[in-house]
């Protein structure tokens, strides 16, 4: 039986309960409330009903709190495969790709034609975009794509 399934029946079953609780019988012409002869009745209806109404709500807490770690769970994934390659610059994916082919900075520099304060430059933009402190780090991250 699934959770939504039992979680029908538990309401279905204490609003039954409920109305069970405030019943009432006719004896010849008289009309007779069930807590009039049988107060016990009417509690005990209420009670169960209370508790169905008691479970029925844990299991709604315990569906939102599933629902609340899936959609979470889903955020860090997405998170993770962001394809940080559309973050960076054509240049900065340039750069990245001399530092994971292990080259210092003199050697982009070289490589690129530009100044070495320009590589200093976007190798700390990359540092902040892949939100790593060093070349290892950067290494590391795009080994795991």
């Amino acid at each position: 039986m699934t959770a939504k399934r039992k979680q029908e029946l538990l309401i279905a079953s204490s609003i039954f309960l409920g109305l069970c609780s405030i019943g009432f019988s006719f004896e010849g012409t008289t009309f007779l409330w069930f807590w009039q002869r049988y107060p016990i009745i009417p509690i005990l209806l209420l009670l169960f009903a209370f508790f169905a109404v008691r479970y029925w709500l844990k299991l709604e807490i315990e569906k939102q709190r599933q629902h609340i770690l899936a959609e979470d769970t889903r955020n860090i994934e997405d998170k993770e495969q962001t394809n940080f390659r559309n973050l960076l610059s054509p240049r900065e994916i340039e750069v990245l790709d001399l530092i994971n082919n292990g080259l210092s900075n003199k050697e982009i520099a070289n490589n690129l034609y530009v100044s070495l304060s320009t590589v200093k430059t976007h190798i700390n933009n990359i540092y902040k975009i892949l939100e790593v402190k060093n070349r290892r780090e950067v290494i590391e991250k795009l080994n795991e794509k």
